[in-house]
């Protein structure tokens, strides 16, 4: 471990392309906007003691002073919730009915008696809180003769035998402050209040994740609210979608940190791939290397796939031994204070590209350069930029004799496809797969952030192809920042040219 490290801290001299930043320091995110009258005035409001989350007080290490979460102030938190209420309210039908907007946050998961999972906060809670316990619960009700709107938040009460077994609860008097809410209430009030503020809202509008619900355990309550109330159901999670897919200047900020940290992983995985390692060794370095730098965990099971194990493109069983011939396909990312990055190389085991691997590789490579700069020049939606996708890929596997040139357009296309069976772009942000129900055929705007991840994916037994193709699979993504100017690849510190590639595998022992 101590010469991964030492490898980890030199890695920016040895690594032939610009790597400016130390892998292994987490950088405080800090607001460009803020000066400072405005930190003394927000730092002033974050309560002091031992809550149940960090704050500037308790982890001065981790969240600089201002902010409630790391990059993130209690403004641009009520900020969110301000633009919510306002852009629901933008439908006609609304405007002369009272809201009452639900937003629960995740219930803590177990994967067995009474072993619970690493605790994962609701994404749509997150955005509009900052609050990193689990059970509570946002409610924002606007009443339809008001103007304005009132911030609730249920968590659980302070509890020392409760906290003797699972740690600080910040409690409803600190939480409002914390939290820069109107009021908290203890969470096992919300039933009874939910119940009222239905029943005494006529008409109403009950904004609520109905389907797939993130705590099952209020479920039943705002159900029964419903049937006894004179209040329509609506879902919110389209229109925080919307909001959370354009990105703020402290969110890129909070990107730019899980790309570079996730970038380095890879890099440093790169570095210790050598013949007869098995792939979950690999995995290792890249949870060891995520976490050194300050992400709280990989953003997602890391796929880690020798040889034909790589034409199977949600491959994490990752349990294989690395042979001299086969090329290593790895799709990874970090998580940090839940902004996720997404990677994908793939590079030799031997540390030498093949003749064969290599007209494959480069021509991949030269198909995702020309889609990003795409992004810049056209702004098209993703489905679009799928297009974009399948035609270059398919023309640059014919002109390399790959796929028969005898074929038209369309069937070109189609072949291209059977090749690269997966889309080539997904939002991203708090979520791996951000913003879901932001569809993929609008058209991009700055402040995005998505994915750039053309594959190609050759079975052993696939007879279309020549066969010294044959049983491997290759992709490569980037994670991009859509800007008002050109596209800017956030994930550019990791390698990805042949030349540096060749350069750093099996460079370190692990």
């Amino acid at each position: 471990m101590h010469s991964l490290r030492r490898f980890s801290s030199q890695f920016c001299i040895r690594c032939p392309r610009r790597l400016v930043k130390h892998p292994l320091v987490a950088k405080r995110c800090m607001s460009t906007t803020e000066n400072s009258s405005d930190l003394l005035l927000q730092s002033s409001k974050i309560p002091k003691g031992i809550l149940g989350q960090p704050t500037y007080h308790t982890h001065p290490h981790l969240i600089p002073n201002g902010q409630l979460t790391c990059g993130i102030t209690q403004q641009e938190y009520k900020e969110r919730r301000d633009n919510l209420v306002a852009k629901l309210l933008e439908e006609p039908e609304h405007i002369h009915k009272t809201q009452i907007i639900v937003i629960p946050a995740a219930c803590k998961q177990y994967m067995s008696d009474k072993i619970p999972y690493v605790f994962r906060q609701n994404s749509d809670f997150f955005y509009l809180t900052g609050c990193l316990e689990p059970s509570a619960i946002l409610v924002l009700v606007k009443p339809a003769l008001d103007d304005n709107y009132k911030s609730i938040l249920f968590v659980h009460e302070k509890d020392s035998h409760a906290e003797l077994w699972e740690g600080p609860r910040t409690g409803c008097s600190l939480a409002a402050p914390l939290f820069g809410v109107d009021e908290a209430r203890p969470v096992e009030n919300f039933n009874n209040y939910i119940h009222r503020i239905v029943s005494t809202s006529k008409p109403g509008v009950l904004w609520y994740q109905n389907e797939s619900p993130p705590n099952p355990e209020i479920h039943d309550s705002i159900r029964s609210a419903m049937r006894s109330g004179h209040v329509s159901l609506e879902q919110p999670t389209t229109c925080l979608h919307q909001m959370r897919v354009v990105k703020s200047a402290a969110e890129v900020e909070l990107m730019k940190e899980t790309c570079y940290i996730g970038s380095q992983a890879v890099n440093l995985a790169m570095a210790c791939t050598k013949p007869g390692m098995s792939e979950h060794a690999v995995s290792a370095v890249l949870e060891y290397s995520c976490r050194m730098a300050g992400a709280e965990h990989g953003a997602f099971p890391p796929v880690v796939a020798g040889g034909a194990r790589a034409t199977h493109i949600h491959y994490v069983a990752n349990n294989q031994l690395l042979e001299q011939r086969d090329m290593l396909l790895v799709d990874s990312g970090s998580q940090r204070w839940l902004y996720n990055s997404d990677i994908s190389r793939t590079w030799p085991v031997s540390g030498k590209f093949s003749k064969h691997h290599r007209i494959l590789y480069e021509l991949l490579l030269a198909v995702q350069k020309r889609l990003i700069e795409l992004l810049g020049s056209q702004r098209p939606p993703l489905d679009v930029l799928f297009e974009h996708m399948c035609r270059l890929l398919g023309t640059q596997l014919q002109q390399e004799g790959i796929l028969p040139r005898d074929i038209d357009a369309n069937e070109l296309i189609g072949r291209a496809y059977r090749l690269c069976p997966h889309h080539v772009s997904h939002y991203l942000g708090l979520d791996v797969h951000d913003a879901p129900l932001v569809r993929r055929r609008v058209p991009v705007r700055a402040g995005m952030v998505v994915t750039v991840e053309p594959g190609i994916y050759i079975r052993p037994d696939d007879l279309s192809v020549p066969p010294e193709f044959r049983g491997v699979g290759i992709r490569i993504e980037d994670d991009v920042l859509v800007t008002d100017g050109e596209p800017l690849v956030l994930t550019d510190h990791c390698v990805k040219e042949v030349d540096d590639i060749e350069a750093i595998v099996g460079k370190q022992n692990v």
